[in-house]
Order: C-alpha cells, then structure tokens, then sequence
C-alpha cells in the first residue's frame, strides 16, 4: 500500500506513537506501530489521526484488537494503553472531521497560486537570460566552398 501526504494528512506530531515499538516480531526485529498497521494494510497516519480522536479507553480497545492480528502477544491490552498515551490530544473545533473549513481551503489556494506565479516568474527570467547570453542564438551562416580548380 502507498501512502501518500495528500490522501492520510501526513503530521510529525504522531512520530511518537508511530515509531514506538510494540513488541518483537519472530526474528527478535522490533515491530513499530507503523509497521504493524502497514501490515493490516491500514495508512498509519489516518489510521492515528482517528485513535487520537477518540476517547482514550475506545482507542485503546480499536488498537489492541488491530494489533491482535500483527503479534501473538499476552499484554496487548496493556501495550494498546501505553501507545495510545503516546497519541497527541486532539484540538477541538467546531468543524466535524474530515471537513476542511474554508479559511483552510482558502490558505491552501492562495499557496499554490503563488508557487504557480513563482515557477512561472523563474521560467521567464531563465529564458530572459539565456536569450541575452547567446544560447538560443540561430547559427551562423555557412561558409562558402572554394570551387574547385583544375589542373589544366
């Protein structure tokens, strides 16, 4: 499965959770969250923006039933509870999940019109000067030939 910034809304701030280990796997390797949930074919950063919405003992319920099909594991309740703390608290806004205010969109909008304008502005000034420097110059008239001469 691909992940994608644009499609699981890609943040630092569930480094913590997601990097923290869960249990060895059968080759004594550690197995991180975002391993685990990669391995259940789940995006991991969707996957925690979702945990760290809910209350913490349900987050911990959803988790330990996930990890249950990654490791055999006796405590896996006690370890769902741990990771889950490693989760940041969600901001509350007056906008349900998923819907993107539009303030946001708007931001979002006006950055890319203004990358837009900047590759543009850098095209035109890499042909302004390539122009002036000769690059694009047509090539020179060939030369003549000599006629040839006869021996005679």
């Amino acid at each position: 499965m691909t992940m994608t910034p644009s499609q699981s809304g890609l943040s630092a701030s569930f480094n913590a959770f997601l990097f923290a280990t869960v249990c060895e796997g059968r080759d004594e390797m550690p197995i991180s969250v975002i391993s685990a949930l990669a391995r259940l074919d789940l995006d991991p950063w969707t996957e925690a923006a979702e945990l760290a919405n809910m209350p913490a003992v349900g987050a911990a319920e959803r988790l330990s039933a996930l990890l249950a099909g990654v490791a055999a594991q006796p405590d896996r309740e006690t370890v769902a509870a741990r990771l889950i703390g490693l989760l940041p608290t969600p901001v509350k806004t007056s906008a349900k999940p998923g819907v993107h205010t539009a303030d946001a969109l708007g931001s979002r909008y006006v950055q890319s019109l203004g990358i837009m304008w900047l590759i543009i502005l850098a095209s035109m000034a890499a042909s302004a000067w390539f122009g002036a420097s000769g690059h694009f110059a047509p090539a020179s008239a060939p030369r003549p030939v000599p006629a040839a001469t006869s021996g005679r």
